[in-house]
């Protein structure tokens, strides 16, 4: 009858034990589900930045006629003369309707590449076989290197 009575009280033992251990599961999965439903996700700040970009038309001759009236005294050449543009990697070197950055741009050059000379103005600008101008400090007589 004794080994009865401990095997009743082992079992109510047993049994509290297991009540008690999935009644703290239990509040434990309450807490982790109210903790997770009261986080609010927060967004990340992501900086994109555009880079504008320029396509510029490559000056491949020959070009328009020019509708600019002659203001400026310029010496033509006996032959025309092939120069170079010489600018950096990448740059152009603007093609003109005048001798000057106040006429607008009619095309542009890319590094080494080659135009024929015809005429150079007073200002220091040359003219181009198709009647355009090119500041002469961004000429070369040779390519670079």
């Amino acid at each position: 009858m004794i080994n009865t009575k401990i095997k009743r009280i082992v079992c109510i033992v047993c049994a509290l034990s297991a009540m008690t251990a999935l009644s703290a599961c239990k509040k434990e999965a309450e807490v982790t589900e109210t903790t997770f439903a009261e986080i609010t996700p927060t967004p990340i700040p992501v900086e994109t930045t555009t880079t504008p970009t320029t396509t510029l038309a490559v000056y491949s001759g020959p070009l328009p006629s020019s509708d600019i009236a002659v203001t400026w005294q310029e010496t033509t050449l006996d032959t025309p003369v092939i120069m170079y543009a010489a600018v950096s990697e990448g740059e152009f070197l603007r093609v003109r309707k005048g001798p000057s950055t106040e006429y607008d741009i009619v095309g542009t050059l890319t590094r080494n590449q080659q135009v024929q000379i015809s005429a150079v103005t007073d200002s220091e600008w040359y003219k181009t076989v198709d009647g355009f101008y090119i500041s002469s400090t961004y000429l070369a007589q040779n390519p670079a290197v």
